[in-house]
């Protein structure tokens, strides 16, 4: 065998044992029910559907194997294929691909906790967050911090980018207490935030791990959940600040379930919204422990 189809050969080989592991990491992550803890369910489809792509990729490259074994091209398009000569350039570009695939095998999955959200910052609420979003054409309903406005549209204001949570806090406020659930555990953080004067004093119940940081009182730590969008890299921290007497007790990442009334607190020299806490209870962290944005939440509102 000549010396160039000796060195396709291998790299033909390393290249399909590549494309295999990290189809093979794909299904181990399905199998163990962790591809949650990657990526959002809206992308899973997706991705599985890469990894029999990945499959499909490693058995030509086998061919092509073969063919290099026999002399020959696996195909000819006119282009220079050649792999590279050099050992060191050919250990550091397979390393890249190497080092995460043997590290994803290697450590054990984990979900995000409070180093991460102290490195991102915590989002306290929603408003700000969803102003960002709109290219800060969205108009905070200042109307709504006023107290002594009267009635519901009062209490309600919108824009074309608040209509859908004025609507939602209308149905919230009617509740005796409001459960914020996963499903839309950002778009009800954000309502109370937007109308917070339309909410002081209503019994809220929310669950996620402990946050705690410098700026907060000793009476304090954020309950707080990681919002995906498409994958882990682009989860951000969102939270509830809680005051309560027994606040020191709970570690960082402990899971709880908190209830309390909403009030005005502070945070880092700042007014922010808080829970004056009647009830704190550990829980296991879910199997899910993601929340998601609902991109059809505006559609729920449209009439």
């Amino acid at each position: 065998m000549a010396t160039n189809d000796r060195r396709r050969f291998v790299h033909h080989l390393v290249r399909a044992a590549l494309l295999t592991g990290f189809a093979l990491f794909i299904a181990h992550l399905v199998m163990q029910d962790n591809l949650g803890l990657y990526i959002a369910p809206r992308m899973a489809t997706f991705v599985k559907l890469s990894a029999l792509a990945l499959y499909v990729t490693a058995i030509y490259q086998v061919y092509a194997a073969l063919q290099a074994w026999n002399g020959q091209q696996a195909a000819d398009c006119g282009c220079d294929h050649e792999p590279p000569s050099s050992i060191t350039k050919n250990i550091i570009v397979y390393g890249l691909f190497i080092l995460p695939l043997a590290l994803g095998f290697v450590l054990p999955e984990s979900t995000l906790g409070s180093s991460l959200a102290a490195k991102k910052g915590m989002t306290f609420g929603g408003a700000e967050t969803l102003q960002a979003s709109s290219g800060g054409q969205a108009t905070l309903p200042a109307a709504a911090m006023d107290s002594s406005a009267g009635g519901a549209n009062a209490l309600f204001p919108y824009d074309e980018y608040t209509k859908s949570y004025a609507a939602y806090g209308k149905q919230l406020v009617q509740q005796p207490a409001i459960d914020v659930t996963d499903k839309w555990f950002i778009e009800t953080l954000t309502t109370i935030d937007l109308y917070r004067s339309a909410f002081q004093g209503k019994t809220v119940t929310v669950s996620g791990f402990v946050y705690r940081d410098e700026a907060m009182g000793s009476e304090q730590f954020a309950v707080s959940r990681f919002a995906m969008n498409c994958c882990s890299a682009d989860s951000l921290p969102y939270g509830l600040m809680v005051k309560s007497d027994q606040a020191a007790a709970f570690q960082k990442d402990t899971w709880v379930s908190v209830t309390g009334t909403v009030e005005e607190g502070s945070y880092d020299g700042g007014p922010i919204l808080q829970l004056n806490v009647t009830r704190i209870t550990p829980i296991a962290a879910p199997s899910s422990p993601y929340v998601y944005p609902d991109y059809n939440f505006d559609q729920q509102f449209d009439s």
